[in-house]
């Protein structure tokens, strides 16, 4: 099955990555709400205790794995809603910015463990994965439907209803 010549597959690869790591988000609020933060991987660098619970776990007052699983959500509809519109600017637009703004945060999220916690979360590694996973996926998607990455990055045309 070749997926870089088929849209289609390449979204719907998106969506297993996004229910992956939506599932990932799961557990990890999960363990926020029971308090019970358990590792497969318990000592050494791993430590998902100190990692859910230290100080860089929320924004805005509300646990990371909240966003996340929020972030994973939107990403699925979006997709799934790329796979029925005719409207280019889903996946010139939307999809690409959505994964990428994910992809940077959890690039942040990953330095946070690595230089200021110094420790890490196998379930937060995973989801970051599962976020540069997707990313690049959707740019993959984006560069093989307009050839361009600039392509259908006006706000204001995503309005527009338009056709492939």
């Amino acid at each position: 099955m070749d997926l870089r010549n088929n849209p289609v597959k390449l979204l719907s690869f998106g969506i297993i990555i996004s229910l992956l790591g939506f599932l990932d988000a799961l557990y990890l609020m999960f363990m926020e709400i029971s308090g019970d933060f358990r590792c497969l991987i318990n000592g050494g660098v791993f430590q998902c205790d100190l990692v859910n619970t230290s100080s860089y776990a929320k924004l805005f007052g509300v646990h990371i794995s909240i966003w996340g699983a929020l972030f994973y959500l939107a990403i699925i509809v979006f997709l799934l809603i790329a796979v029925k519109s005719s409207n280019p600017y889903w996946v010139g637009f939307v999809i690409p910015i959505s994964g990428l703004f994910g992809a940077l945060f959890s690039i942040y999220l990953t330095c946070i463990e690595a230089f200021v916690i110094y420790y890490y979360c196998e379930f937060c590694l995973l989801s970051a994965i599962c976020t540069w996973i997707l990313c690049l996926d959707v740019m993959i998607i984006k560069w093989k439907k307009f050839s361009s990455f600039f392509a259908h990055l006006d706000f204001w045309n995503f309005f527009k209803k338009s056709s492939y």
